[in-house]
């Protein structure tokens, strides 16, 4: 079983998550449901004349094949979901991190600025560096169109390698979650390989319409 919230692989008879504390009593072995969190997004996100939006987070399965959903199947975003690009997921999630997970936020530096955003690192930029609310590490990527699983993984894994080395404090845990909008239909093998450590979710935008206030 995993943790529903940073995908920890959580051993039997636990009554929390060992990464981030969730109480994981009631949480079956099945994936989870997908996720609606509301944020409020700029119009640039969202098609002509929207101004608020539901970001929906779908776990990227990563059973064995031939059990449950059909051998080879990732989730993709719904048809008719209005756009939404790399730029706007990042500026989105930058300005609110807990919609991602609760208890996530922009990591700070020593003199407690936010330095998270576009953190720079010797292997690359990390789209947005979190901690969460146990104090790990968490490397949030947005990944872009066309990219392997082999290419995200490894990207990935490099990263986290490099926050072990010269960011961690002690025993501070370094975890990833990494967006793909359309993700290959191999990722959910690539995502067993790594899920102690990467959780994959695909992301797409739900329109909310409300009564004007008169």
């Amino acid at each position: 079983m995993h943790c529903k919230l940073c995908n920890t692989r959580i051993s039997t008879g636990e009554k929390a998550c060992p990464n981030c504390g969730a109480d994981v009593r009631g949480m079956s072995g099945s994936h989870p449901a997908p996720r609606r969190v509301s944020g409020r997004l700029g119009p640039s996100s969202l098609t002509p004349g929207a101004r608020e939006a539901e970001l929906e987070l779908d776990e990227v399965a990563h059973h064995k094949a031939g059990h449950g959903a059909a051998a080879g199947a990732a989730p993709r975003p719904a048809a008719n979901a209005p756009p939404m690009g790399p730029a706007g997921l990042r500026a989105l999630l930058a300005d609110q991190p807990e919609l991602l997970e609760p208890g996530l936020g922009v990591y700070r530096d020593e003199v407690g600025a936010a330095v998270g955003v576009d953190y720079a690192t010797g292997v690359g930029a990390i789209d947005l560096l979190a901690t969460d609310a146990r104090g790990s590490l968490v490397a949030v990527m947005v990944a872009e169109k066309g990219r392997s699983e082999e290419e995200l993984v490894a990207d990935v894994l490099q990263r986290i390698g490099w926050l072990r080395k010269h960011l961690c404090d002690g025993p501070q845990q370094v975890r990833a979650i990494v967006l793909v909008e359309e993700p290959p239909a191999s990722l959910p093998y690539a995502a067993a390989a790594v899920a102690d450590t990467v959780a994959f979710k695909t992301f797409r935008v739900a329109l909310v319409f409300e009564d004007v206030e008169i």
